[in-house]
């Protein structure tokens, strides 16, 4: 009864495609770009509830093999791919031989930048080794980026930074195949949504030539090349910066950080301007203003937030906006942070990844950005520990808006609540021995 709705499936699809050959290579109905490694919209609800429910009867479906399912899910989605206007003999060519990749199951549980202390994180990102041989591509490609920060007014040290952080200079660029590793995601993974987009938007690079099919090879996340897009920020941002007629983000240098500069601009950068700057705070600073609340640089001095070396803010700098973030706590370091922060974030959204590339492009200029101690003596919690002090914060009235292990705003808005109830550093920040004191209440 399987292999007959296998067969079925595959039959259904290609009279769908007979029947849609004429449809023309219209993008009307492909999903809107989004950045990478961020949350997605939705695709169009039609799409969505389409997949849920082709899933939801194929899981069911207990006599299936997961391959022969995976199957049934795959023709499913070249249906409407084809359906959306893509070629038959295109969707043929780069989905039906997709398999499944159990490495991108198991990967997308954890990712380095939400599981590792922030002081962990910012240490490994301006290693020794990724300065030095940062230092050493900042010689060899000086010309490249001289006419890269001459068009798009991208300083080199941030270029250089994400090339280091995101594939060690072009080292480790992935080896998986990108339509079985998304076709994975989307098939049985968290992303599912976000997966099919990045499917589409494949479809559309090679259907208009910006890509041949035999370099669609990158990380199990679908990203590639030397600056890791994924398709749709690939298919929106990426540059034929060299001339040659390809967008080369794996073999060429000046493809891929063009293109990455072009990415950061398009997105907001703003050349005379800072990223982050440490600083030093009050005894009894209100840390309820952290994260969220932006002021002009002048309006946090009147707050009592300082320069590291007590000097006062240059007149310019005094109007620039800022929000305040103490990532490790009341006991650890302190940092505005600025427009060009939140441009990073854009690339990867995460607060420790911004971080450590501002602070690995620092170090490519000789500079260092953090003299305040980490709290490294803190223990970290566990995925588990976060769980657990989310219930427990939620039973005391503080709601952390769900149980889902990651410490979010409204995690620590309820930690702040709870700090603050007890007369603590309402910091929003927890570790061990707190921890300890919250489940003792």
């Amino acid at each position: 009864m399987h292999r007959f709705l296998i067969s079925f499936a595959l039959f259904s699809f290609a009279l769908l495609s007979t029947s849609c050959a004429s449809a023309g290579d219209s993008d009307a109905d492909i999903p809107a770009a989004n950045e990478a490694q961020t949350e997605t919209p939705p695709i169009r609800n039609a799409e969505a509830t389409n997949t849920e429910a082709t899933n939801t009867d194929v899981t069911h479906n207990s006599v299936m093999t997961e391959a022969e399912k995976f199957n049934v899910w795959k023709a499913d989605f070249m249906q409407r791919a084809v359906a959306q206007g893509y070629s038959q003999d295109l969707v043929a060519r780069l989905i039906a031989p997709a398999t499944i990749n159990p490495k991108a199951i198991e990967r997308d549980k954890t990712q380095p930048e939400f599981t590792k202390p922030v002081w962990s994180y910012v240490d490994g990102a301006a290693s020794a080794s990724r300065v030095n041989s940062g230092e050493t591509k900042l010689a060899n490609f000086r010309t490249t980026f001289d006419a890269i920060e001459a068009r798009y007014q991208v300083p080199r040290h941030i270029l250089t930074a994400i090339w280091g952080l995101e594939t060690a200079y072009g080292k480790i660029m992935g080896s998986d195949d990108m339509v079985s590793s998304l076709a994975t995601l989307a098939y049985q993974g968290r992303r599912r949504t976000f997966a099919e987009r990045e499917m589409l938007a494949l479809l559309e690079m090679v259907q208009d030539g910006y890509v041949r099919q035999d370099q669609l090879v990158g990380s199990w996340t679908g990203a590639m090349g030397m600056t890791q897009f994924i398709p749709t920020t690939f298919r929106d941002y990426a540059v034929d910066f060299d001339g040659d007629g390809n967008k080369d983000l794996w073999e060429s240098e000046a493809d891929a950080l063009g293109s990455a500069a072009h990415y950061l601009s398009r997105h907001g950068w703003r050349a005379s301007e800072p990223v982050m700057e440490e600083v030093r705070v009050v005894d009894g600073f209100d840390y309820g203003l952290t994260e969220t609340t932006k002021r002009t640089v002048n309006q946090w001095t009147t707050a009592g937030v300082m320069t590291m070396n007590g000097q006062p803010w240059t007149a310019d700098a005094g109007f620039l906006e800022a929000k305040l973030i103490a990532p490790g706590g009341h006991r650890g370091p302190k940092f505005l942070i600025f427009k060009n922060f939140d441009v990073i974030k854009k690339y990867n959204n995460s607060t420790s990844y911004a971080m450590g590339i501002n602070v690995l492009g620092e170090a490519l200029r000789g500079n260092t950005v953090i003299s305040t101690p980490w709290p490294r003596e803190n223990e970290a919690l566990s995925f588990e520990d976060k769980k657990t002090m989310q219930r427990k914060l939620t039973a005391l009235g503080y709601s952390t808006g769900g149980v889902d292990g990651q410490v979010g705003p409204n995690t620590r808005k309820a930690i702040r609540a709870w700090q603050n109830s007890l007369g603590l550093p309402a910091d929003g920040y927890m570790e061990q021995d707190l921890l300890a004191r919250l489940l003792a209440q």
